[in-house]
């Protein structure tokens, strides 16, 4: 006989991993307990030798589907006088351990939701160890129950037979809870009068949808709006009451089956949807069926996703496709609270369909793409979070806080190798996402006991997540670190693929600061480890007015007509600036005497060419014009067209005079739009050629937000094979990947 301690960590706490090795222990006939501490579980284990040694093997074999191991560590011990195994309480006060991300539903816990013989038939909070929520409700480790939002629930003594049972799914459960003792769904009318509880409130709320009444669901991470998506009248008023004319609403189906009559699915694409994390999935539209015009006016695509919730799947037909959009106000973070919610939903909702369990840590919809059979992430939350990125150069770093950047804002913190990045907040702009910001930022703290000994923050002077960075630090007297925005996009891809090697960084989006104090947004970099040179770029073409010109990127489009087109421009030129807001005459001859910013960003030149062809002279949302542009690409082949390009500079005039030359000849804007998609792809594959055979690297990243444009992305690709080509698969291709670039930055520059 031998005795054993084992220590595990990695996500071995919300997961199910202490019944499991429960059930293990018990099935090889050894004794002992187990009980999660502060940094994962401890495991004591009695027996013979062989038999203790198979355990441990199978431990690791055999893992729950979501765990994780990232260490264990085992050591003979003293034997005792136990007789069973058994789960005992967790051992510390507060902790630091790893947790999972919120799930689905697994198959069985839906099997049990569907039978009308089984006590939970349309609970709408049933879960087990396998599935459920757990970010979104857990205040502190070790995760136990009187340390999540399910403590307010004592459990029936049903639930609580299942929770004893070392045989049954729901053995150690936390989150257990049937409609006897578990949390309970509310029907209210848009004064916040009680019409109905329970079932009944999901089924009258299901009827107001389907009559065209747009309802408040409260749901796992915060509040959506929730009309059905083939109704045009719901729509519209949705949108009306909203305020939002134009961005694209994600839609939930019913069903995989009555998805697949909407949209094209590929394999990877189906695997995306039935995932656990169950993300916003963007698909192809088929278009031969269509759904109400104003859910994606101007869009060949479609953001789908399916029930990721119990009540999900009381509540939506699986016939039915309905909007699923959330319900916070245009730039702010996610609705969840019960109060402000209320407030804010009053002219908005008819009736709000809420629960009474409280969401302790808000999170909205993760979005996903596929490209190149790649799952390309554009927004990390629901289902992702907080699961920690393998980072293997972080291995022997102290903690730091990476502050990340403004747009798609998104922090991370490290704990040894691993990165911990944070929920995708929102934009800094608005003053609810900046205070989001210290919330979420001590709640990692407390959450995974973290005390960073470094800050590290973007080099723009400007931004609003340095600035709280710098705070932050002078707070805690801390060091802090500047890291330059496009280098901390490619190192986020280095940190995922754990590259080594120099590599040629690709990075194209909005705007970043530069080392020469211009905006950058169209690179090539040559980037090993912490060192980075810029290699190539898009010319620099100035913005009118600063940061108006981003927001109104018909002013740049003014700028290059006047360039090209000195002496008087071409008719179509000339009716196109008669369209323009009024103000344009004084503008155009204000330009050559303003003081103007320079930009290199991919971003804008997308903006510009999207303005010339008719698409709009303002963003109704972010990167609305660019959107736009490719969608009209989408279904045409394109053509190269002319642009000049030297060592270092790719010629943004010369590729804008052949887009106007196009227009000139009468040329369609869905084929201009395919042709200057074509020729961009061109002439990134022969720079990037170009800068590799003159540094002898094989590896090349592609990054930044102008790259979730499918087309240039997967054209890119294609145009670089032969290349070690690298993507984000686990961060954001926009700036929320920033984070972790930083953090993989650190790691060398603490060396």
């Amino acid at each position: 006989m031998k005795a054993y301690t084992i220590h595990v960590t990695g996500i071995v706490q919300g997961i199910g991993f202490r019944p499991f090795v429960s059930k293990l222990a018990h099935e090889l006939g050894i004794v002992g307990t187990v009980r999660n501490d502060t940094s994962g579980v401890e495991i004591h284990i009695q027996g013979v030798d062989a038999d203790c040694q198979l355990f441990v093997e199978r431990l690791q074999s055999e893992l729950p589907i979501h765990g994780r191991i990232d260490t264990l560590q085992m050591e003979p011990t003293e034997l005792q006088t136990l007789d069973d195994f058994t789960i005992i309480l967790s051992h510390g006060v507060k902790g630091h351990a790893f947790i999972g991300a919120d799930m689905a539903p697994c198959e069985a816990c839906l099997q049990d939701i569907q039978d009308p013989e089984n006590r939970r038939f349309h609970y709408g909070f049933t879960n087990c160890t396998n599935c459920g929520p757990r970010y979104t409700i857990i205040e502190s480790t070790p995760y136990d129950r009187d340390k999540t939002s399910m403590k307010v629930f004592p459990m029936c003594e049903n639930c609580q037979k299942e929770y004893d049972d070392l045989n049954g799914r729901r053995y150690h459960a936390e989150p257990n809870a049937c409609e006897h003792c578990g949390p309970m769904f509310t029907l209210k009318g848009a004064d916040g009068t009680v019409l109905t509880t329970g079932l009944d409130a999901i089924e009258q709320a299901k009827e107001h949808i389907q009559n065209g009444s747009i309802v408040a669901l409260k749901g796992v991470g915060g509040y959506h709006l929730v009309c059905d998506a083939l109704q045009e009248n719901a729509v519209q008023s949705l949108r009306q009451r909203k305020g939002r004319p134009r961005k694209p609403l994600a839609v939930m189906a019913g069903s995989l089956e009555i998805a697949k009559q909407y949209v094209h699915i590929s394999e990877k694409e189906e695997e995306l949807l039935l995932s656990p994390a169950r993300p916003i999935v963007l698909l192809q539209k088929i278009t031969e069926r269509t759904i109400a015009p104003s859910v994606a006016p101007g869009m060949a695509t479609l953001g789908i996703l399916l029930p990721y919730a119990p009540y999900h799947y009381s509540l939506i037909p699986s016939e039915a496709l309905w909007v699923m959009t959330s319900a916070n106000r245009s730039g702010d973070p996610v609705l969840y609270d019960d109060v402000q919610a209320a407030e804010e939903l009053q002219g908005i909702a008819e009736y709000i369909l809420t629960h009474n369990r409280e969401i302790i840590s808000p999170v909205d919809d993760s979005v996903v793409q596929v490209v190149q059979n790649e799952p390309i992430l554009i927004r990390r939350s629901r289902g992702y979070v907080p699961l920690s990125i393998l980072v293997v150069p972080l291995e022997k770093s102290p903690t730091m806080l990476a502050m990340g950047a403004d747009m798609k804002a998104s922090f991370g913190m490290n704990r040894g190798s691993h990165a911990i990045l944070s929920p995708y907040m929102g934009d800094m702009e608005h003053q609810r996402v900046q205070d989001l910001l210290w919330i979420t930022t001590k709640r990692y703290e407390d959450l995974f006991q973290l005390q960073p000994t470094q800050v590290i923050v973007d080099a723009h002077p400007n931004y609003y997540t340095s600035q709280c960075g710098r705070i932050y630090a002078e707070k805690h007297q801390l060091p802090v670190i500047e890291v330059q925005h496009h280098h901390a996009h490619v190192a986020a891809v280095l940190a995922e693929h754990n590259i080594q090697d120099p590599v040629l960084g690709i990075c194209f989006d909005g705007t970043g600061y530069g080392t020469d104090g211009t905006l950058w947004g169209g690179e090539f970099l040559y980037c090993h480890k912490e060192y980075m040179e810029r290699m190539a770029h898009l010319s620099y073409a100035p913005l009118p007015g600063g940061e108006i010109a981003v927001r109104e990127p018909w002013r740049q489009a003014l700028w290059y007509v006047n360039q090209l087109y000195p002496a008087g421009a071409p008719t179509v030129l000339e009716q196109w600036k008669e369209s323009l807001p009024k103000g344009w005459q004084l503008l155009e001859k204000m330009m050559p005497h303003m003081q103007m910013i320079q930009s290199s960003s991919g971003g804008r030149l997308f903006d510009t060419v999207a303005s010339l062809l008719g698409l709009g002279y303002e963003h109704l949302y972010d990167a609305h014009l660019a959107i736009e542009l490719e969608q009209l690409a989408l279904s045409e082949k394109g053509s190269i067209l002319d642009m000049k390009m030297d060592e270092t500079v790719l010629d943004t005039m010369s590729l804008v005079r052949s887009v106007i030359e196009q227009l000139e000849c009468g040329e369609s804007v869905a084929k201009i739009s395919a042709n200057f998609h074509r020729t961009l792809i061109y002439y990134i594959g022969q720079m990037a050629k170009q800068c590799c055979e003159k540094r002898q690297i094989s590896h090349i990243v592609l990054c930044g937000g102008v790259f979730q444009n499918r087309i240039l992305l997967g054209g890119v690709m294609q145009e670089l094979q032969g290349y070690k080509v690298h993507v984000p698969t686990q961060s954001p291709m926009n700036d929320g990947a920033i984070a972790l670039g930083q953090l993989w930055l650190g790691s060398y520059i603490n060396r």
